[in-house]
């Protein structure tokens, strides 16, 4: 006889498939590829830069409207042989402010051609040697330079971490967005300035800098040169990886590559710059980014305005890399046709000096990545619960389905069954059923069945989801009462977790990339557990519930909101709201593009009704139970669509603080 508290024999698979998720993607990926509407002539790549740059500005969170107020100030100055440095300040948004250092030419031709050169994931930002030595070189050669930090970077710090990019998108906002925003703004700065031609303004910056320049001068026709250094490269097998949250567009893969985005900067100069020995951004990628790219060029006659530059080098943007960029600019914004660029000799201040900072303080009253998300997710519930009762209720199907396609990323077509049972088992006088159901072609869904084992005929089924597996289940307290009650148990790994588990974190950016949220594709592993249920012979079709704890109760949530069949739904410790003005202590896969936009969890909790739910201790976005009191008032939506449907029985909120 086994021990219910041994998990090890309740093992499905031979071995754990912890590649399935990278396969699937990479499948996705491929596909997605392959459909992809391709321009075959000049006028066609004409449209085609107008559609994908629209559909990119969507993608990114859509950018402000209104252009308000820079404030700027200039906060100091320092000496330098060739060059001064301003330290500068403006605001983006209101309070966001964005720190920057001017580097003003003393021996130029003014107004000159200027550069704004964005960092990237470097921790000092502007400061960093490497991006101080593009300024100083710049400067030294007669370019007004500007280089800011990043939201969450150098000064900026006090704004908040690149890490909470993640929350963005389910307010419809992205961290790529507010980067490419402070960067127009940026260019705004660059054209009030006398010492500057507003026509030669040229952009730069590597890895997540480079990423920057290639979406800034893809959307702003302002940059009249750029060079993104050990960042060109075309999305393969990698997808996304483990790169910061600013590097995923949400579903950019549905309608561009990486080389699209590159070729919306055509017909201006374009220099791609890459490290034979980078292995990150490798260098087989950018050779065939760089061959896409050239066709474009090609098409609208200017081939000799594109270029890759090879170094055998690393990721960096050391001085052969700096010297080619020179060569670059000097020929596009000076008009000099030069074969060599050497680079003086630079003054660099240390890293940690501190030394060009704008302030000693930074302003408490700054705007940071949570109190956009809150006052956008705060915009957004005044939008949604406009509507009476009665309203919201009449477009419930209609909610449901956007639900689906906009927020999830749609469904792909469902397949007939394919499941097998594997095992037939007793444990502690249960019978257990091994089974795997395929919920996709490249999906498996590792499953457990349990009953008494003198059980026949038809049972009700409760299903239960965890993100710690099915391996514990038969090991809960309240797992047995539901078979000591003739239910009958089934359990499920949903995709990511279990035996097939894999990264939270490269899960949500690369689902992020592809435009099919991972929440959404576990949410649909409950579907397609449902159908595999509903096709069993013992199983009362008019009889199933969910239980589930913790992230996967958002996962069983969603999943009973969409699909009627499930009739009962009991959440335990689970989070109560998306609305958060501080954050959130949570995985970042659950975070749904635009679900803010349709619905909060107390909204999902409502297309449940009529149907039973039960909240256990909902918890708030730090993780803390909240009182029922809390619980009662966020989930005052939820209370009132069950009292309109005369079901307010059928919804329970249970808490122990």
């Amino acid at each position: 006889m086994v021990s219910r508290a041994d998990p090890l024999r309740l093992r499905v698979l031979d071995s754990d498939y912890n590649d399935m998720l990278a396969e699937h993607f990479a499948r996705i990926v491929d596909e997605l590829e392959r459909k992809r509407r391709r321009w075959r002539s000049p006028s066609e790549l004409r449209g085609f830069q107008l559609e994908i740059r629209k559909l990119l500005k969507d993608a990114l969170g859509g950018l402000p409207e209104k252009r308000d107020e820079l404030n700027a100030k200039v906060l100091g100055k320092l000496e330098r042989r060739d060059y001064i440095i301003e330290k500068v300040v403006f605001e983006s948004r209101p309070k966001l402010y964005v720190t920057g250092n001017l580097y003003i030419p003393k021996h130029a031709d003014f107004p000159a051609p200027a550069i704004l050169r964005v960092h990237g994931h470097w921790r000092h930002a502007k400061s960093q040697d490497v991006v101080q030595a593009t300024c100083a070189g710049l400067a030294s050669k007669g370019y007004v330079v500007l280089a800011i930090d990043a939201i969450g970077y150098g000064e900026r710090r006090a704004q908040g971490d690149h890490s909470e990019g993640v929350w963005l998108p389910a307010v419809g906002l992205t961290l790529q967005g507010l980067i490419i925003w402070d960067n127009m703004r940026a260019l705004d700065y660059l054209q009030s300035r006398e010492e500057v031609d507003p026509e030669r303004i040229g952009v730069t910056g590597a890895s997540g800098g480079g990423n920057q320049t290639m979406y800034l001068a893809a959307l702003d026709e302002r940059v009249k040169a750029a060079v993104p250094v050990v960042s060109a490269e075309v999305f393969e097998d990698q997808v996304a990886s483990g790169r910061c949250y600013c590097e995923c567009i949400p579903g950019i893969l549905k309608f561009a590559n990486i080389p699209d985005i590159l070729s919306l900067i055509a017909p201006r100069p374009l220099l791609l710059i890459n490290g034979v020995k980078d292995r990150g951004f490798t260098i087989l990628r950018a050779r065939k980014a760089f061959s896409r790219v050239k066709a474009a060029y090609e098409a609208l006659g200017a081939e000799e305005k594109v270029a890759l530059f090879e170094v055998y080098a690393g990721h960096d943007y050391n001085r052969e890399m700096r010297e080619a960029m020179y060569l670059w600019f000097d020929r596009w914004l000076k008009g000099e046709d030069k074969t060599e660029s050497e680079e003086p000799i630079l003054e660099l201040e240390p890293d940690l000096s501190y030394s060009l900072n704008c302030f000693h303080t930074f302003p408490r009253d700054t705007q940071t990545i949570s109190g956009l998300y809150y006052e956008e997710a705060r915009k957004l519930k005044e939008h949604r619960l406009s509507r009476s009762v009665d309203e919201w209720l009449e477009r419930r199907d209609m909610l449901r389905r956007e639900i689906i396609d906009e927020v999830l990323g749609g469904f792909p077509e469902r397949e007939a069954i394919s499941a097998r049972t594997l095992e037939i088992m007793h444990v502690d006088g249960l019978y257990v059923e091994k089974v795997v159901l395929r919920s996709e072609s490249d999906i498996i869904i590792p499953m457990i069945i349990a009953k008494k084992e003198e059980d026949e005929g038809t049972s009700p089924v409760v299903l239960c989801v965890s993100p710690l597996g099915k391996g514990s289940m038969l090991a809960r307290k309240h797992v047995r009462e539901f078979i000591n009650k003739g239910y009958m148990v089934a359990s499920i790994d949903y995709r990511g977790i279990g035996e097939t588990r894999f990264s939270e974190v490269i899960a949500a950016k690369n689902s992020i990339v592809i435009g099919r949220h991972i929440l959404g594709m576990r949410v649909y592993d409950v579907v397609r557990t449902l159908d595999y249920l509903t096709s069993r012979p013992d199983i009362s079709k008019s009889d199933i519930s969910c239980w589930a704890e913790d992230e996967a109760g958002l996962v069983a949530l969603f999943a009973a909101a969409l699909d009627e069949r499930i009739k009962g739904l009991t959440l335990e410790r689970t989070l109560a709201s998306w609305e958060s003005p501080s954050g959130f202590s949570y995985s970042p896969s659950i975070f749904p593009p635009n679900i803010l936009k349709y619905a909060d969890i107390p909204e999902l909790a409502a297309l449940v009704a009529p149907r039973r739910v039960t909240l256990v201790d909902p918890l708030d976005p730090q993780r803390q139970r909240l009182t029922l009191d809390e619980a009662l008032k966020v989930f005052d939506f939820t209370i009132k669509v069950y009292e309109e449907l005369n079901a307010s029985d059928n919804l329970k909120i249970i808490t122990s603080v």
